[in-house]
């Protein structure tokens, strides 16, 4: 099953649950761009850009600036109620650092109430303090950001001495705490110019500790996230060689079998050859939404055209979801007007859709240009 590619420890009855939100948001947002009686399929709460590190290749302590939280724990509350009775199934916690929040958890709550997944991305250097929280909330999945087996190597990416080592004991917490397997332990190592060449050990170091581990490429350039560094800075002091990085994935993925996926396999395109991107369509805006700590919401962190299409605390997240600039943005990319490429891992399911070949014949009716 597709989905079990990103989420690999999801049961069948949850897969099924989603089906009905996934019809309506590629019949009535994909093909018809109309009013749609489901909420997005996926949610990512930004509940905070607020962070405990500043790690070189990340600029949320200046994107929070533009997005202070404002949101109250009683208006979280009534947004999670809104959420779960629109039909989203799935509810990322990121940021910023989500486990510094107090409004976290109680927000997961009411989520898991409702009978929805929810994971959370983390940076691990308050995991073993917030473990009994996670277990005792519900959380599904644990994602930890680890970029090395070395702990030098790793604190300093991240500019926080012992952030490492707080990872690395906070998932043995975690995982000496859960029942059964559940919350899944996955890591996310961000792959960039200084780690490259070990990509393999690092893997490999880590699968002794998480259930499942994963890359990223290193990125920039986004206007409305976390990774907002300027491209070019990012390109200078980070992109590893094109030849070489091309010949390590390929053979790494013979031991790692999910590198062969086309998000993993096209890293290198994204780098270094954007263009022959052009054929994964975004599927962002008629499946995502993403929820900002001011209550401004949108679906792309990246294209400044793609801006906010509402906010919260002047509409309902229904009426957000399906706004006439939600619309109007849907209807440039339905139609292949939006002009612009994207794989940076929060879109990681554009690879996923893009490999689900009915798809890829989906009419789109009712044109608007």
């Amino acid at each position: 099953m597709y989905l079990k590619k990103i989420m690999p420890a999801i049961s069948y009855d949850a897969i099924t649950k989603m089906l009905p939100t996934l019809c309506s948001n590629l019949i009535y947002g994909r093909m018809l761009n109309k009013d749609n009686h489901h909420g997005p399929l996926f949610l990512t709460w930004y509940l905070t850009f607020d962070c405990n590190l500043n790690c070189k290749f990340c600029s949320t302590h200046d994107i929070k600036r533009n997005y202070a939280a404002n949101m109250s724990l009683e208006k979280c509350l009534e947004l999670a109620d809104e959420i779960a009775k629109s039909g989203t199934r799935v509810v990322g916690f990121t940021g910023g650092e989500p486990l510094i929040d107090d409004r976290l958890f109680p927000v997961i709550r009411r989520l898991k109430q409702h009978g929805l997944i929810v994971y959370i991305v983390t940076n691990g250097l308050l995991l073993s303090a917030k473990a009994a929280d996670i277990i005792d909330s519900g959380v599904d999945y644990i994602t930890v950001s680890i970029d090395s087996n070395i702990a030098e190597e790793h604190d300093d990416m991240r500019r926080h001495s012992g952030v490492f080592e707080a990872a690395l004991k906070g998932i043995e917490k975690l995982k000496s705490l859960r029942h059964g397997d559940t919350p899944q332990v996955k890591t996310t190592t961000v792959l960039h110019a200084g780690n490259y060449k070990r990509i393999e050990g690092i893997l490999d170091f880590l699968s002794g500790y998480a259930d499942h581990v994963s890359i990223q490429p290193i990125t920039g350039g986004q206007a409305n996230g976390p990774h907002g560094k300027e491209l070019s800075d990012i390109k200078e002091s980070f992109y590893p060689p094109e030849d070489e990085i091309r010949n390590i994935l390929k053979n790494l993925s013979t031991r790692y079998p999910f590198l062969k996926q086309k998000y993993y396999r096209s890293i290198p395109d994204f780098w270094y050859n954007g263009a022959r991107l052009k054929d994964v369509a975004c599927w962002s805006p008629f499946l995502r939404l993403l929820v900002y700590p001011n209550g401004s919401a949108a679906h792309c962190t990246t294209n400044v055209c793609m801006s906010s299409v509402g906010n919260i605390h002047e509409a309902s997240f229904m009426s957000v979801w399906n706004s006439a600039e939600m619309k109007k943005q849907r209807e440039l990319i339905r139609t292949g007007n939006n002009k612009c490429l994207c794989w940076t891992h929060d879109v990681a399911f554009n690879a996923l859709f893009a490999s689900i070949a009915p798809l890829k014949y989906l009419p789109v009716l009712n044109k608007k240009s």
